[in-house]
């Protein structure tokens, strides 16, 4: 009898593991350090004639904002996993030559931000989970850009603000390695092209475990994220059009359940 309990035991523990094992939590957060480059269009008040100028005339400097995600697998097998994340992007500066917007021209010495504050869901399906050390998921992101630019022109008092809020489906995926001595290789990958518009955005980066302490590990991450953002305003009818790009650096902290 003790041997017939001794085996139910240790099979109730087994399947709980397993159970565990396909239920995961991560999370993790840090600090991007971006810079942003690229064109900016706009059409005047008739809506027919447009207007580009380079964002580097607006002199914005390398920031260094943040950043944070979570990622949660489940063992139900049709409901698809998620992926929940959020980037700030924020620049500000005081442009070094005259610039057209809108039809109205701002002066040299003209303050000005952009606002791109992005908030990706992503549903997606685990296709391998650590098979021979790689981990793949594919699935759908609809990241949503929080858009606003702000200028004034310190000599004249003209001044702009305007605000978008941009739906963009995404498809979406994830290649991971583990390798030996707890560090792991990771890449993510999203693209959507959609009439005369498409965004990218992929990052790479490694990670280190520094703890292996089961139910909480804790972790250091560290990679490059790049983001090409070429928007034609009339595929999705706003007023403003651009090709730019913001890439740099990104390092953080993980925690795993």
């Amino acid at each position: 009898m003790s041997k017939i309990l001794s085996g139910l035991l240790m099979a109730g523990l087994l399947s709980i593991s397993a159970q565990a094992d396909l239920l995961r939590v991560e999370m993790g957060g840090g600090v991007w350090q971006n810079e942003l480059s690229g064109t900016i269009t706009s059409a005047d008040t008739s809506g027919i004639v447009t207007q580009t100028f380079d964002t580097d005339l607006l002199n914005y400097d390398k920031e260094s904002k943040g950043y944070a995600w979570l990622y949660i697998k489940h063992p139900l097998p049709v409901i698809p996993n998620l992926r929940l994340e959020y980037t700030a992007v924020d620049f500000s500066g005081t442009s070094t030559q005259s610039f057209t917007y809108q039809g109205e021209t701002y002066q040299t010495n003209t303050q000005s931000d952009i606002t791109m504050d992005q908030f990706d869901i992503i549903m997606y399906y685990n296709i391998l989970d650590n098979t021979a050390w790689i981990t793949l998921d594919l699935g759908l992101d609809i990241k949503v850009i929080q858009s606003e630019f702000n200028a004034k022109d310190m000599s004249t008092g003209l001044e702009v603000r305007e605000k978008e809020t941009l739906p963009v489906p995404m498809a979406y995926a994830r290649v991971r390695f583990e390798l030996p001595f707890d560090i792991g290789i990771e890449g993510i990958g999203k693209y959507s092209a959609y009439k005369n518009s498409k965004v990218i955005d992929y990052l790479v980066k490694v990670d280190y475990t520094l703890t292996d302490i089961l139910p909480i590990d804790i972790g250091l991450e560290a990679g490059y994220r790049f983001e090409k953002l070429d928007i034609n305003g009339d595929d999705f009818d706003i007023a403003t059009s651009g090709t730019l790009e913001i890439d740099g650096i990104f390092a953080g902290a993980v925690i795993r359940f």
